[in-house]
């Protein structure tokens, strides 16, 4: 009987512990998968983060700290909640892939069988790869330096453009020097000098450079125009130089929906001294039937969070986004994974809340009173957003691809 009970023992610790073995996370099946869908866009050489999570022997002696960083939420970096809209570039993990990273550390970070191809990058402009060499690439005339150590520099960059006829732009994408750029916002001017028709073409913030629009969808850019280069660098410890540029790639399908971005802004706001929960306010009232796609809330470092708010002309609300703790190292673009049909006359309401206290981290110095200015000491309350508009007729670009019958390619 003892010898019977000693063998049911033993059986049970055995069959427990190949239990627990086979249900351990590996790198090749659980972890590395994950990464590529939530990290290493950023996390690969040449881009902004500070290491490379490509394979297991560059992940595994970071593995604790990935669990760290994972387990508070602040990689990959979303800040957003998850009770206001459905974003289709979503990086927030849910709580069982958060699980799984912390079980896979735990369990001894096992590499697993198999061999894991980490995914081919294209070199240079990353939407390459499906759309092939851009149309045109607009690039500064000249390098920028930025000096070894010393504070963020914020300046902005006029860039000429060479086409020769209106172009309607269907994807976009910035690139530069990611070891000091911080973000750059690239935006249409006009002709006449406004920004107002085509705004924002497209930004390069950590972990995104690049806008790409639905077919029938594109931005237009009128002959003549030039480009403003908005750009924020860091500097690190050695000098470096940069010389960004912006590629596009025009429509090849009939256009049916103009693409235009707009800013919700408080220019006047003065934040008072130990101020820890100053409020800020704006609007946009749409003068036509629209779809909003993307927000992209911008603030400095006393920014603490921001909310979009719809304000229907039947008088009904709607928060679209709400960002609880904004931090300015990641300037996230939030992209509805189905647009917001609004009609004319909705309002866009963005609250915004900025924090001037000792208790923000942040803080450069919570004595003084803050202003409007680009510098990062300086503030900004800007609700950014992009909207599509119907046109009332389809627009053949002179870009559009002829087939042999005569059609639309």
């Amino acid at each position: 009987m003892r010898k019977v009970l000693f063998a049911g023992i033993t059986l049970a610790l055995v069959v427990g512990t190949v239990s627990a073995q086979a249900q351990t996370p590996t790198w090749t099946d659980d972890v590395a998968p994950l990464m590529e869908d939530k990290c290493m866009n950023c996390h690969r050489p040449g881009e902004v983060a500070p290491m490379s999570l490509l394979t297991y022997d560059e992940a595994q002696p970071w593995a604790r700290s990935i669990r760290l960083m994972v387990q508070d939420r602040i990689m990959p970096p979303w800040h957003a909640t998850p009770e206001y809209g459905d974003f289709g570039n979503n990086r927030r993990m849910t709580p069982r892939q958060i699980q799984t990273v912390v079980d896979w550390v735990e369990g001894g970070t096992p590499e697993g069988p198999g061999d894991w191809t980490p995914p081919e990058y294209p070199e240079g402009w990353l939407l390459g790869g499906p759309l092939g060499p851009p149309d045109y690439v607009f690039e500064m005339e000249e390098d920028f330096m930025v000096a070894a150590g010393g504070e963020d520099i914020n300046i902005t960059i006029v860039v000429p453009t060479t086409h020769e006829e209106d172009i309607w732009v269907r994807a976009a994408e910035v690139r530069g020097n990611s070891r000091v750029m911080h973000h750059n916002v690239v935006s249409v001017i006009l002709p006449d000098g406004s920004e107002e028709r085509t705004g924002r073409l497209a930004s390069a913030t950590p972990g995104k450079q690049w806008d790409l629009f639905p077919d029938g969808a594109a931005k237009l850019i009128p002959t003549g125009s030039t480009m403003n280069f908005s750009l924020h660098y860091h500097p690190s410890n050695v000098e470096e130089l940069d010389r960004s540029r912006v590629a596009v790639w025009l429509a090849r399908q009939p256009i049916t929906h103009e693409v235009h971005s707009s800013v919700v802004a408080d220019p006047g706001l003065i934040i008072p001294p130990f101020e820890a929960n100053y409020e800020s306010r704006g609007e946009f009232v749409f003068d036509t039937d629209a779809q909003i796609t993307l927000m992209k809330p911008h603030m400095h470092y006393r920014g603490k969070d921001m909310l979009y708010q719809l304000v229907y002309p039947d008088g009904k609300t709607e928060t679209i986004l709400s960002v609880p703790e904004y931090d300015m190292n990641w300037q996230i673009s939030y992209e509805l994974a189905r647009p917001i049909s609004v009609p004319m006359g909705t309002k866009l309401q963005v609250i915004a809340h900025f924090d001037n206290s000792e208790m923000n981290p942040w803080n450069p110095d919570p004595s003084l009173q803050v202003l409007w200015g680009p510098d990062s000491r300086d503030e900004m309350m800007e609700g950014w957003f992009d909207y599509r508009v119907e046109l009332e007729e389809p627009i053949i670009p002179p870009s559009a691809q002829v087939i042999s019958d005569g059609g639309l390619d």
